[in-house]
């Protein structure tokens, strides 16, 4: 200490000259040198205690008898001072107190002493004391420049204004600023929105030093009550601020911000209620810790609160992220907040504040997700809610009418490309979509059906907490038993309105109308107290205290307890699809879908014997001579009168013959055919190939008036059109009948009946368009090689050449039995068993054997699939446009052979002239089966599990009476069975 007491000389002296120089305290004491021998420390340490007893009890009698001594000492006599501190120095009572002082009787500071080495276990004053002093004048010697040099700065800076407060008068501070609202420690800064030390002088920092303690002590003791006032300011300008946001404000937000307000009003008057309240604090060593500790629980809200908010006291105004306003993404920061609480094992009451805020934020999110799944009956629901208070989680925290959203607000919600909250359940997220496309349809499909008119209201789906409605909810699966969780307050329970004075000006008011009495009451009275502040914050803080501190173990998770709450909606969504599709197999229904497929297959995919005969004789001919109409287009000729004239034989001596086409359509010499005559012909192709069955007794089934019209609709439904093909080079092999995409311009349309769209889609209907017109070029193929068989039949067309004669016999049936296989397999394995398969499968879930189908959209794409295998089956695909070219190559060589046939028949080529043609189209035909035949086999040893496949169908079809298709690529297999059982084509170049 001698060293401090000189640098305090020191400093005296430097501050005032005018007093003299002390002399130097030479020290009284001296360290006795230890003897030369073993210490015992176990004897030190009791005889050290020992001497210490004595010690402080002599103390205590020395102090006794002095103050005694000291009541019955009379007056002193006037002495100079020098003479009475000589008398003090010679006073032979050594063991008083060496320090003469005029107030003998009441010292400044404790004499007592503390059994410590420490500081901090000392009283305050002295630990801020030392500390303070310290840090202040802490000085070392340089020796060699022989000058002291300061080694730390001052506590607060050399120009920092110190204001030192007594606790008494920081209560009093603190009251106001843990409110958030300026006090005379305290001013509330609104460019960085933070408190800031009043008082000091200006461009002077300020620092609060608590009277006791030191500089760190007071600010780890302020910081929680600045932090909480803080953040609690910065709340409210972020309130203020989301209201100016008009234009992005939506009811998800406002409702947010609403309940952010009441936690905050709420937080207010908890505050307000705390230790702080007592204007007469009665001041103790422990006053301000309790206060610290028993606001520590608001300090953990608000900080939770602004971090939600993006409001964290570690950001400036000017880093504050903007606010999302959507209310998705608003919900799920919710959801997560109050989903890592609950993972944190947080308080229950900083729980329940999130709790609520997402129970009053979703709300009306949730009921726009019931409406738009036809879950609750919104005027229904409207009119119970005007009568009476809803009874559901929050009590009468619910008293806000959302019911009367408007379908364009449900839009917004769901407006961000189908993306729901993080809180919805994986199985409502994907039953959802189906459910609101199937609530379209179901309404356009039957109006009154029973899911969309329920005799029983059902309420909205809301968040529940309290154990008894978590139960109820997992007993009954519905929410209408749920109660309240706080209970309600009676003094601001609402009265009933119809029951109001009938004296008022128009007091007779419908039901419906009776909340518009609130504007006959006189200004400035309320007979409602439900809809004011204190009414709602007292709801929340009875919705905080009930809250369960756990969740119950049926639902120990926030994620199992969201699976619960969103049960109902879950059973209802998927009814909705159920119902829809019920409808569509319903064989009562003009929407049997079974029906239309079978009237799509027999047309677009010619398996009706009855419109492919007549199509054909429409379209195709396969007689020898080209001036014959067969069939329909037989009579449909005759009753036009048409007669040979001259210069139709001169034409036709100069112009090749397309053979396998109907000769009415290359009667005007241009291509493609058009006018009023082909579209008759075709309608009436439509028209005469409607098989309506003949009923029975039972004629008024509902049954057989469906299919009935079903029927009568079709020749409707059905029609031909032209397809707008591009032919803007003049080569397209459409403008030419002699190739076999002649008739690609053609196609079958059907108007699919509403709401069969879902099932039967623009993308579909474009499939059976490909296969019809694929179904065209193999007909025409096929009428062309028989018709190339009666030519040949009838007239040896090369008699000088025999070699040519016999291959031309021989290519002939080659060609022939080409495309009888291939026609045979297209029909009975392609589309036969792929469709046939299809259309049991739909018989067995209306039959309710199997439960493939839940809803219209398995079903829709169940039908795609269906078409997918058929078109690659029929090699029509584009991951198999190698295959497809080879079939089509060889299709076209075919219809080459039979357009030379016809010429030879004609005589429009000769006999040399034909046979190098004929061993040209030979050798590529040959060459193309082959590689096609090989191309097939690739294609399915890709599909390494084709094998397997096809051996587990069959296992099956033995263990079950179901029909399983053949399926796409693996389909292929029958056709390479078909044309070469033998593996003749596949060895023949080898």
């Amino acid at each position: 200490m001698s060293l401090c007491g000189d640098t305090w000389n020191q400093h005296e002296h430097d501050m005032d000259l005018a007093l003299g120089i002390l002399p130097h305290i030479t020290p009284q004491f001296f360290v006795p040198r230890m003897f030369d021998k073993p210490q015992d420390p176990i004897v030190h340490a009791i005889d050290r205690e020992k001497a210490t007893t004595l010690e402080k009890r002599d103390a205590r009698n020395l102090d006794s008898r002095d103050i005694t001594r000291a009541q019955d000492m009379p007056a002193l006599p006037s002495l100079s001072p020098e003479v009475l501190w000589a008398n003090s120095v010679t006073s032979g009572d050594q063991h008083s107190d060496q320090v003469v002082s005029w107030d003998v009787l009441r010292q400044s500071h404790p004499d007592r002493s503390y059994n410590t080495p420490f500081l901090t276990e000392q009283s305050s004053d002295v630990s801020a004391s030392a500390q303070y002093q310290s840090d202040s004048f802490f000085y070392i010697v340089n020796g060699i420049k022989n000058v002291t040099s300061s080694m730390r700065p001052l506590p607060f800076g050399p120009r920092a204004n110190v204001v030192c407060v007594n606790e008494l008068e920081l209560l009093e501070s603190l009251r106001m600023t843990v409110l958030g609202t300026s006090s005379f420690l305290h001013t509330w800064d609104p460019v960085s929105e933070t408190f800031l030390s009043s008082g000091g002088a200006e461009n002077m920092p300020n620092k609060l030093l608590i009277s006791g303690k030191d500089e760190t002590m007071s600010s780890s003791l302020l910081k929680r009550f600045l932090d909480i006032g803080t953040l609690m300011r910065r709340l409210e300008v972020f309130l203020s601020v989301l209201r100016t946001r008009r234009k992005e404000e939506n009811a998800t937000v406002h409702a947010f911000s609403h309940a952010l307000s009441v936690v905050l009003v709420y937080l207010r008057d908890q505050l307000f209620r705390g230790p702080l309240s007592n204007f007469c604090i009665p001041v103790s060593p422990k006053t301000l810790s309790a206060t610290w500790l028993y606001y520590g629980l608001f300090e953990e809200i608000v900080v939770s609160l602004a971090s939600l908010c993006q409001r964290g006291l570690g950001l400036s105004p000017s880093q504050y992220p903007r606010f999302t306003m959507k209310p998705v993404a608003l919900l799920s920061r919710i959801y997560k907040y109050l989903d890592t609480h609950f993972r944190k094992s947080s308080s229950r009451s900083l729980i329940a504040v999130f709790a609520y805020l997402l129970t009053m934020s979703s709300k009306n999110y949730l009921q726009a997700l019931c409406r738009s799944v036809a879950y609750a009956d919104s005027n229904n629901q409207r009119v119970t809610t005007s009568q009476q208070p809803r009874r559901t989680a929050i009590g009468p925290l619910d008293i806000e009418d959302f019911d009367q959203a408007s379908p364009e607000d449900d839009g917004v919600l769901f407006a961000e490309d189908h993306e729901l909250p993080s809180f919805i359940p994986r199985d409502l997220a994907e039953v959802l979509p189906a459910a609101q496309k199937s609530l379209k349809l179901l309404a356009a499909a039957k109006p009154g059906h029973p899911v969309l008119n329920p005799l029983v209201r059902r309420p909205f789906i809301t968040w529940v907490w309290s154990t008894r409605d978590i139960e109820d909810l997992w007993r009954t699966g519905s929410l209408d038993g749920v109660g309240d969780v706080a209970p309600t307050i009676g003094s601001h329970s609402p009265p009933d309105l119809a029951s109001a004075d009938g004296n008022l000006p128009g007091s007779d008011y419908q039901s419906d109308l009776v909340g518009f009495r609130l504007f006959d009451l006189e200004p400035g009275s309320n007979r409602d107290d439900t809809f004011n502040e204190h009414s709602m914050h007292a709801a929340l803080e009875n919705f905080i205290l009930s809250f369960p501190p756990v969740l119950p173990s049926i639902t120990p998770n926030l994620g199992l307890l969201t699976s619960l709450v969103f049960s109902p909606l879950i059973s209802h969504a998927a009814s909705l699809s159920s119902a829809l599709l019920s409808i569509f197999l319903d064989q009562n229904s003009f929407l049997y879908v079974h029906d239309h497929l079978v009237l799509l297959r027999s047309h677009m995919l010619l398996t009706s014997p009855s419109f492919k005969s007549r199509l054909t004789a429409a379209l195709f001919s396969d007689t020898d001579d080209r001036e014959v109409v067969a069939g329909g287009g037989k009579s449909f000729a005759l009753s036009r009168q048409r007669s040979r004239s001259a210069t139709g034989v001169a034409q036709h001596g100069t112009r090749h013959w397309a053979v396998g086409l109907a000769p009415f359509l290359i009667e005007r010499g241009t291509w493609p055919p058009g006018g009023a005559d082909l579209s008759f012909f075709l309608r009436t192709v439509i028209v005469e190939s409607q098989d309506i069955c003949s009923f029975g007794p039972d004629d008024s089934q509902e049954h057989e008036l469906g299919s009935r019209r079903i029927a009568q609709e079709a020749e409707i439904r059905l029609g031909f059109a032209i397809r707008d093909l591009p032919s803007d080079t003049g080569r397209e092999r459409w403008l030419n009948p002699l190739y076999i995409e002649a008739l690609d311009f053609l196609y079958l349309d059907y108007k699919v009946p509403h709401p069969l769209e879902v099932i039967i889609t623009p993308d579909t209907t474009s499939k059976y368009q490909r296969t019809f017109s694929f179904l065209l070029r193999v007909i025409r193929v096929e009428s062309a090689i028989r018709a190339a068989f009666r030519m040949t039949h009838r007239d040896v067309l090369f008699p000088t050449l025999n070699q040519s004669r016999k291959l031309l016999i021989h290519f002939r049936f080659m060609a022939h039995s080409f495309v009888t296989t291939l026609s045979a397999y297209i029909f009975d394995v392609a589309i036969g068993g792929n469709f046939d398969a299809f259309l049991a499968r739909i018989t067995a879930c209306r039959l309710g054997t199997s439960s493939e189908f839940t809803d219209v959209f398995s079903l829709a794409e169940a039908h795609s699939a269906v078409l997918n295998d058929i078109l690659s089956a029929c090699l029509m695909r584009s991951a198999q446009r190698a295959a497809g070219d080879l079939l089509r190559g060889s299709l076209e060589l075919i219809l080459e052979l039979c357009v030379m046939i016809g010429d030879l028949n004609d005589g429009r080529l000769q006999e040399y002239q034909a046979s190098s043609a004929l061993d040209v189209l030979f050798a590529a035909f040959r060459n193309k089966i082959s590689t096609l035949i090989k191309v097939l086999e690739v294609l399915l040893e890709k599909d390494l599990k084709s094998s397997q496949r096809q051996e587990l169908l069959l296992a099956l079809q033995e263990q079950s009476d179901v029909r399983h298709a053949p399926g796409g690529v693996e389909a292929l297999r029958h056709l390479i069975l078909r044309l070469d059982i033998n593996e003749w084509w596949k060895n023949l170049n080898s």
